[in-house]
């Protein structure tokens, strides 16, 4: 798939991987539509995307979490843009506490950003997909929805969702033309992990195997560009992910026991 003069819609783009994969998707010649909460920040992403590119970036103020914004996010895409080639769901937060501890306001909020959201903007750029029969949907989920770690399930139980919700998007859409890449990365090297484990403990202890921020979306763009199915990383916690059904008892007590849990 050729992202020549393609339109792009990412979301989260102000900072971290979003921010990452506006300026890789830059470097392919696309035309980009940036969103985030962030206004001044994403301005400052999409001057540095068109730059790279000579092509449109256009920044758009939204909380994902409000679904009247997305609604009328719809109506400044008809307006000044026209029809999403692609859209990346990169948007998301998580925060790491124990499961009986976890505010139900900060779970409807987790899910609101990380999963009704997602499914709210993927079904109407999906209308429009389907009409012209084309189109790639990338979601990016986590390892987390793979392997769940204590002190995650609250994000781990959305990120699985993500995950599953993909599965079964991906069959209904492809007869209509239109792709799905779920992207399942483990620790990056962004202000993610602080803002789930404000104290940096969790980023200290997961920085010897944290991904680069910029690698990673090179490697997506190169999973957009050949259609795959789901892009895995780092490899020993897809390892893990893929032996956790065969021996899940095992397992369970491994990841749960001091070597493996450092939140």
């Amino acid at each position: 798939m050729d992202l020549a003069n393609k339109t792009i819609l990412i979301t989260g783009a102000s900072s971290g991987l979003g921010a990452a994969l506006a300026f890789a998707a830059a470097r392919q010649g696309a035309n980009l539509v940036l969103c985030a909460r962030r206004g001044e920040r994403l301005r400052q992403v999409a001057a540095k995307a068109r730059a790279l590119s000579g092509k449109r970036a256009l920044a758009v103020r939204i909380d994902l979490t409000q679904p009247a914004q997305i609604e009328q996010l719809q109506q400044v895409l008809k307006r000044k843009v026209g029809a999403v080639d692609v859209l990346i769901n990169n948007a998301g937060a998580g925060y790491f506490e124990r499961a009986l501890d976890f505010p139900m306001a900060k779970t409807r909020q987790l899910f609101e950003l990380d999963v009704l959201s997602l499914i709210q903007l993927t079904q109407q750029v999906g209308l429009g997909m389907a009409a012209l029969h084309q189109g790639l949907i990338v979601n990016i989920a986590s390892q987390a929805g793979k392997l769940v770690t204590p002190k995650a399930s609250i994000y781990a139980a959305a990120k699985a969702a993500v995950i599953t919700y993909s599965n079964g998007l991906r069959m209904e859409l492809r007869p209509l033309g239109i792709h799905v890449l779920t992207v399942n990365p483990g620790p990056i090297k962004t202000e993610f992990a602080h803002v789930a484990d404000p104290t940096d403990h969790y980023a200290q202890a997961v920085s010897g195997i944290a991904l680069d921020a910029d690698q990673l979306a090179a490697r997506i763009i190169r999973a957009m560009q050949q259609k795959r199915r789901e892009l895995n990383a780092p490899w020993p916690m897809e390892l893990a992910a893929r032996l956790r059904p065969l021996l899940p008892a095992l397992t369970d007590r491994l990841i749960a026991s001091p070597l493996f849990d450092r939140k």
